[in-house]
């Protein structure tokens, strides 16, 4: 009789356990589940920002294609490159002559009045690119009559003033720091063969 007891107690004692055990298992597949679930969502959300991304790009491509037959994204972010790299040495050096063709007519009133100012002060600067300018374009706008391209430029500077006392008043000329200035390009859509202007700096 008292093994038979026991006997039942232990089939309880192991039933109990399979039972525990059972439960564990289930709530940990139900967690993993949820936390796969939560993951597969997020790299769905950033593929799909990815892809939003990449047809944005494209498309703006594709239009300026469609103005521009010979147009090339890796062709003009050289030339927007090439033009930031003159612009800037210009603007230090207070080039106006070299200015002029690049910039559009507003854009240059401000840069000369920036440079009569600097020279009024008997201020110098200097504006050194470490590294490339690393052009990316942001967007591109079609007007009835031109055509606008902002682009971002994030190059190594290393930017400072000194005073007509040799003294450094702004900047560091120790110090590379990461500069991001957006430039916005326009053109005539009737002459493909215009230049590119800066429309405007920021």
């Amino acid at each position: 009789m008292t093994e038979s007891i026991n006997l039942n107690n232990t089939i309880y004692l192991v039933s109990l356990f399979l039972f525990y055990w059972m439960l564990v298992n289930l709530a940990s597949q139900n967690y993993k589940t949820s936390s796969d679930l939560s993951e597969t969502k997020k790299n769905q959300q950033l593929a799909l920002r990815d892809a939003e991304s990449t047809h944005l790009t494209r498309s703006a491509l594709n239009v300026l294609h469609d103005i521009d037959l010979d147009f090339t994204a890796e062709d003009f972010l050289s030339h927007a490159a090439n033009t930031y790299e003159i612009v800037t040495k210009a603007f230090i050096a207070g080039d106006l002559q070299t200015l002029r063709p690049l910039l559009d007519a507003t854009v240059l009133v401000t840069f000369e009045q920036e440079i009569q100012s600097r020279q009024s002060r008997r201020e110098f600067s200097e504006f050194i690119l470490i590294s490339d300018p690393s052009p990316t374009i942001l967007g591109v706008a079609v007007e009835p009559e031109r055509v606008h391209v902002t682009v971002l430029f994030s190059p190594e500077v290393v930017h400072f003033t000194r005073s007509s006392e040799d003294t450094i008043i702004d900047g560091d000329p120790k110090k590379v720091v990461q500069v991001h200035h957006t430039w916005t390009f326009s053109r005539q859509l009737s002459n493909p063969d215009q230049p590119w202007q800066v429309l405007s700096t920021a």
